[in-house]
């Protein structure tokens, strides 16, 4: 096994085990509380001398110093924009770490990292936001965005403005320049929509229209229908269809979907569904199905997701394709439960 390949098992395998180290971690932390009434005793000074519990302190004390500089950094732009004193009003600036792993029979290995988030500027304009991330959805195929496989990792940064609500209709205009030489510029108009048909049917509807002047102009629509079945559980039939003007593809998706609710920052889906486009001719190509598990592992900033799938790809001769993802995501703010953002 060469170097490069036992790094990257070691890694994976030192992700696989955060969840239970963290777990092992706030057990010792709630003996160590049941315990402190007691005389000092063996197990009390075993417990004080556990590493691992101290270096989980030590990160918790590095985020939550970053979370305030990013807090910070987005108040004092809105300050100065505003050309007002300084304000005590809850910023919602943010930063998001993700890491994410997979292993599968095709393709073996794959990891990537990325970092996204947004300056909020409340007072220097009602509507408006400071955006930067690391990745970019319009440029990532279909499959690639519905299998949470490779993202683009070009930086791109600007403003968003969202106009008020109106009729369950939202408007957003994103305006701003891809990282890339040469500079490449965006627009974005995004469009949402959402109404409740009866008492256990909601419709939404997600529209994108993009430019960028490098790559051309696009489009992606996604239209949905949800269903309550109970207060933890709810179906969902989804269809979506993007289209790349440069390149003339057309790509469409559809899936069918359960969602339950396991506690307050704790979720699974159960998925299927197929994939396909019109070149080099129109037909479904994959077909897929997979669970994704979401749990806040510790407090709300540290989120990890167990995606166990299954393939079945025309490119491989439709033979199965087991695979297995961990995604690892650090949130950095100071606004209450950025979990699910």
């Amino acid at each position: 096994m060469g170097r490069k390949k036992l790094a990257q098992t070691s890694w994976l395998l030192t992700l696989l085990c955060l969840p239970t180290a963290i777990a092992w971690a706030q057990d010792a932390e709630d003996l160590s509380q049941t315990a402190q009434d007691d005389e000092p005793g063996l197990i009390s000074r075993a417990l004080d001398e556990l590493p691992l519990d101290r270096t989980l302190e030590w990160l918790e004390e590095q985020r939550d110093d970053m979370s305030r500089r990013v807090t910070n950094m987005g108040r004092s732009v809105d300050d100065w924009l505003a050309g007002d004193i300084e304000s005590a009003d809850i910023n919602q600036s943010y930063l998001r770490i993700r890491f994410n792993q997979r292993v599968g029979r095709h393709d073996a290995y794959f990891s990537n990292a990325r970092i996204s988030g947004r300056l909020d500027l409340p007072r220097a304009s009602e509507r408006w936001k400071l955006i930067f991330e690391s990745e970019n959805r319009e440029q990532n195929s279909l499959r690639d965005q519905r299998l949470s496989n490779i993202n683009s990792s070009e930086f791109t940064g600007g403003f968003s403005y969202e106009h008020p609500e109106r009729n369950g209709w939202r408007f957003n205009h994103d305006v701003g320049v891809r990282g890339r030489i040469p500079l490449d510029v965006f627009y974005r108009l995004r469009t949402r929509y959402g109404v409740d048909i009866n008492e256990d049917w909601y419709v939404g509807l997600n529209n994108r229209i993009f430019y960028y002047h490098n790559e051309g102009w696009g489009q992606d629509t996604r239209l949905f229908f949800t269903r309550r079945i109970s207060e933890d559980w709810n179906f969902r039939i989804e269809s979506e269809v993007n289209y790349e003007h440069k390149y003339r593809l057309t790509e469409f998706a559809q899936s069918f979907s359960l969602h339950q609710q396991l506690a307050e920052r704790e979720s699974m889906i159960y998925e299927i569904g197929l994939l396909g486009q019109n070149r080099p001719e129109s037909e479904v190509d994959s077909y897929y199905a997979q669970m994704l598990y979401r749990k806040a592992i510790y407090e709300d900033w540290l989120v990890m997701e167990v995606v166990p799938q299954l393939l079945f790809e025309y490119r491989y001769d439709w033979e199965p394709d087991p695979r297995v993802q961990l995604n690892l995501e650090v949130y950095f703010f100071e606004f209450g439960n950025a979990v699910n953002d």
